[in-house]
């Protein structure tokens, strides 16, 4: 499988270079006092809505290449388990269309070079449906707390799902596949946006463990469905 990422590839979608810091910055979480797990878990999963449609700015980090920025458009339905985003480049130019569904992740089109990275690509749309989806733990998950967070565990067959909640109120602050080494996956909330009682991440960093790439979401504005 080639990791590889391709000189016109990086050419095309590089608009800003350097190394990748932390973009977005976590407050000191409060103290949780009395809290109740499954309230978290409960409240938590009324705000999540069903649909929407989000413009963000996307930038990949790969190691040793420039940073890549993207334009996305995202369209989620959760109750059907699809999405599709499409990648622009800063004139509006379409670079990709990726979707998924309960079949799988699919590379709907892509410009030539982009093609020759399909296994990036579908890595990708991978990454998007673990950023937006099964964002609720499972009710009869593990369950930790300490001062600041709720943790809930659940056994796969690979590994440990882990979510983490914390804040006033308490949303999703974390999701990570742990495995054998480590955790394989991880992706991080740092933001929400609240509408008509619905919760929408607006900050979200994705790190890939087996491509060692990261995904940087900065929403730029969104709407329900």
């Amino acid at each position: 499988m080639n990791r590889r990422w391709t000189a016109p590839a990086i050419l095309l979608l590089a608009l800003v270079a350097g190394c990748a810091p932390e973009p977005f910055q976590r407050a000191p979480l409060p103290l949780l006092k009395d809290v109740n797990p499954q309230a978290v878990r409960n409240t938590f999963a009324r705000g999540v809505p069903d649909r929407f449609t989000s413009d963000d700015t996307i930038i990949i980090h790969a190691p040793f290449h420039h940073d890549l920025a993207i334009l996305g458009v995202l369209r989620v339905n959760r109750p059907a388990g699809t999405f599709e985003l499409v990648g622009l480049n800063q004139l509006g130019v379409e670079l990709f269309q990726l979707s998924g569904d309960s079949q799988g992740e699919t590379i709907r089109s892509a410009l030539p070079p982009l093609m020759k990275q399909k296994s990036v690509l579908l890595a990708i749309a991978k990454d998007i449906r673990r950023m937006y989806f099964d964002l609720v733990p499972e009710k009869d998950a593990k369950i930790e707390t300490d001062s600041n967070t709720v943790q809930f565990t659940e056994d796969t067959r690979h590994g440990e799902l882990v979510y983490e909640f914390g804040g006033d109120p308490p949303v999703l602050l974390e999701k990570r596949h742990e495995g054998w080494f480590g955790a394989s996956w991880k992706v991080r909330y740092y933001d929400y946006a609240s509408s008509s009682g619905r919760l929408y991440p607006r900050g979200i960093v994705m790190d890939n463990g087996h491509y060692h790439y990261r995904i940087i979401v900065k929403n730029r504005d969104l709407g329900a469905e």
